[in-house]
């Protein structure tokens, strides 16, 4: 059964609005992580490599206690799970403003990585358990790139005006409502629609294997496959066409809002035209941004590349994790998600530099196409496990009689 987006939202205003803040908590640390290792280098000289071991280090740890987590999750009490990560993420961020010690902050920046994610993890399971999970997923993709809009205008100035200390403080202006929203959600999320409630026991029997589920998590993996890298890369891009640094800055700046775009495109349209439609529709926008930058590899090229992109990374991102949300009711999977887009991020980069390198300013566009178009057609084969009754492995009591 396909939800609609005419379905009655059964969550309250305030379950809706914690599990938004559990994800707005860690997103402003991890989307303004390019400031941060500028103020590093400013303020602590610290060098290239030094920089790219605490971002290293972050992810290991995030990637260890997800999957640690995710083991268990059916039998963890989430809210004191979120407290303790909101907790741990609150006072180690501060205890970074207290060293200047490399080794100190790499420990420290560890467990402000794992604590993060785990908070983020969270919320997304949080927002996939309700009726329409499309609609919040694109409700929190917009007001999280409005945040991070604002983060990466204002950080200059607070590093400027209060130095390495401030730039701390402000991460953790969200931490006490962080904490509320741990503390009024449940201690675990139930699906809350009707057309869900069925397949939770049967997603519990599966266990881990859950195909829906899975080749859901890859078709997230090839769509970070395509976004993060070709956003890493885009200054290489722009290079390579002779555009000057400031004004690549100012193409990713200016397009940020065609993302925004995208979201609130999402949100409107919820579930009406399934999932599939949706991703199928970003391949052929990204087959689109390639050919016109493949035919016009100029500054207006370069625009409509990133601009596809940006629209893309807003737009399908809410029907990917949802459709996992719908073959996975007990949460575990969904909690991986974030293993998967950092997942694609590392698959990949070696392949965009490649494809630099070989084909010219084009080839991270080409690439990023094709991993679009498996990823529609990961998520049509998984959005028909869910509909035959095969998402939990085994057969439907529906179909049964």
């Amino acid at each position: 059964m396909r939800l609609t987006t005419g379905q009655k939202e059964t969550r309250s205003v305030t379950y809706l609005v914690a599990a938004q803040l559990l994800i707005f908590q860690s997103s402003l640390g991890q989307y303004v992580t390019p400031i941060y290792f500028g103020v590093l280098a400013r303020q602590l000289d610290y060098t290239n490599q030094q920089l790219a071991a605490i971002g290293t280090t972050e992810a290991a740890a995030s990637i260890f206690v997800v999957i640690a987590i995710a083991l268990f999750i059916g039998r963890l009490n989430m809210r004191k799970l979120c407290l303790v990560a909101a907790g741990m993420l609150t006072a180690a961020t501060l205890a970074c403003a207290l060293t200047t010690d490399p080794v100190v902050l790499l420990m420290l920046r560890a467990l402000v990585g794992a604590s993060a994610t785990v908070i983020s993890s969270s919320g997304m399971v949080y927002v996939a358990a309700t009726a329409i999970p499309v609609r919040w997923f694109g409700v929190q993709m917009t007001l999280t790139t409005l945040l991070t809009m604002a983060g990466l205008a204002g950080m200059p100035i607070i590093e400027r005006q209060f130095g390495l200390p401030g730039f701390y403080v402000t991460l953790v202006l969200l931490a006490p409502g962080t904490f509320w929203a741990a503390f009024v959600l449940p201690a675990h999320p139930k699906p809350a629609s009707e057309a869900l409630k069925g397949d939770s026991s049967l997603a519990a029997s599966a266990g881990w294997l859950n195909p829906a589920a899975i080749i859901g998590l890859l078709a997230i993996l090839a769509y970070a496959a395509y976004i993060y890298p070709m956003y890493n890369f885009s200054d290489r891009i722009g290079t390579a066409i002779g555009l000057a640094p400031v004004y690549i800055g100012f193409v990713l700046s200016a397009t940020t809002p065609i993302g925004v775009v995208g979201s609130l495109l999402a949100t409107t349209l919820g579930n009406r035209f399934g999932a599939v439609r949706p991703i199928a529709a970003s391949a052929v926008l990204a087959g689109i941004g390639y050919l016109y930058f493949h035919f016009s590899t100029d500054v207006v090229g370069f625009w409509v590349a990133i601009s596809v992109m940006s629209f893309i990374w807003n737009f399908a991102q809410p029907y990917l994790v949802s459709t996992v949300g719908r073959a996975d009711p007990d949460g575990r999977f969904v909690f991986l998600n974030g293993l998967a887009f950092e997942g694609g991020r590392i698959l990949t980069t070696f392949l965009f530099a490649a494809s630099l390198s070989a084909i010219g300013p084009a080839g991270p566009a080409l690439l990023g196409t094709v991993l679009m178009t498996l990823s529609a057609l990961l998520i049509y084969v998984a959005v028909r496990f869910i509909r035959t009754g095969k998402a939990q492995g085994v057969e439907s009591p529906r179909q049964a009689h």
